[in-house]
């Protein structure tokens, strides 16, 4: 029987999807998966770690020292997020991340792993983002949104900049911005002093269920545009839950985007205000282009989610008979 060990069990989507996917495979033996967010669990239960998955999923350290910049390396609560990561990581036996670039990031930080491990994508939960059955949108202008917890990774001054040269251009779109976190009130500072026209920022925050709405109400999904290392290394939720709805993503070019999808099912592109622009006109101007990527990136997508399946099964399976 597969088992599930977490701190807390939260409502978050990586945690739904990683259930849906093992909850029904059938083992010899009791494997247990340790979901994200709770690295603590894995001191707990040190001693059964070899029927243990570890989901790292992200590194505690990195998000507060390099991500987010909360901490500095010199901070003693880094040094025991350091540790926590560092004996996670080290001492699994098994050990899923969410992309090869990922995981080759956190042999950079912690050393050579070696376990045995399998990427697992994002993905999204299909249940609550879907493509719509009707035209959702009712827009008479295109429709853009945004929607993050403002943390560094996100980019969101390259978005506000990029908006401000399509307004300059006269180019005939609305966006919506939703969301609120650590970068929040600079970013709403820079918002108002653009004085920007055709976009809406007001720092609200949206359950899953009302944001795949909101998804399903516009017709481009912009990803994240920041500079960061761990940027450049994964695929953030909304690329995938945006391609679940069938719309049309914009996002920074990336190795590890390229793992999963190519040209066709999205658009990326550097990350600099010009270039974010030039993409956003292109498609705001070419209804059919954006259809042709957004069945595209759907496609794609639905491949994806049987494949990840099927290798996340295959590798419980196999685990369970070996333990």
């Amino acid at each position: 029987m597969v088992k599930f060990l977490y701190r807390h069990n939260k409502d978050y989507s990586r945690y739904n999807i990683v259930k849906s996917i093992a909850q029904n495979i059938k083992t010899k033996k009791d494997i247990y998966i340790l979901l994200p967010f709770s690295k603590n669990q894995f001191l707990k239960y040190f001693f059964k770690r070899d029927r243990i998955i570890n989901d790292f999923f992200i590194s505690n350290y990195d998000t507060y020292v390099h991500d987010r910049q909360k901490i500095t390396k010199y901070n003693p609560r880094a040094w025991w997020k350091y540790a926590q990561d560092w004996i996670n990581f080290r001492f699994s036996y098994y050990l899923l991340s969410d992309t090869q670039k990922h995981f080759e990031y956190w042999e950079e930080l912690f050393g050579k792993f070696k376990g045995k491990h399998l990427v697992l994508p994002v993905l999204a939960d299909k249940a609550i983002y879907r493509p719509s059955t009707k035209n959702e949108t009712g827009n008479k202008s295109v429709n853009i949104l945004f929607y993050g917890s403002f943390i560094p990774l996100h980019g969101v001054d390259i978005i506000l900049h990029a908006f401000k040269i399509l307004e300059n251009k006269n180019i005939d779109f609305t966006a919506t911005i939703i969301g609120n976190g650590q970068t929040f009130k600079t970013q709403k500072a820079l918002f108002e002093s653009l004085s920007l026209k055709n976009v809406k920022m007001n720092g609200e925050i949206i359950d899953e269920k009302n944001l795949s709405d909101e998804i399903r109400k516009s017709d481009i999904i912009l990803g994240i545009f920041g500079n960061s290392k761990k940027a450049k290394s994964v695929v953030p939720n909304k690329v995938f839950q945006a391609l679940a709805c069938k719309k049309t993503i914009v996002t920074m070019n990336s190795d590890a985007i390229d793992e999963f999808f190519t040209k066709d099912d999205l658009i990326q592109c550097t990350n600099t205000p010009k270039e974010v622009a030039k993409q956003l006109e292109l498609i705001i101007k070419d209804s059919e282009l954006r259809d042709k990527i957004s069945t595209h990136g759907y496609n794609s997508f639905m491949k994806l989610y049987k494949k990840s399946q099927d290798e996340f099964e295959m590798f419980i399976a196999q685990m369970g008979e070996s333990t």
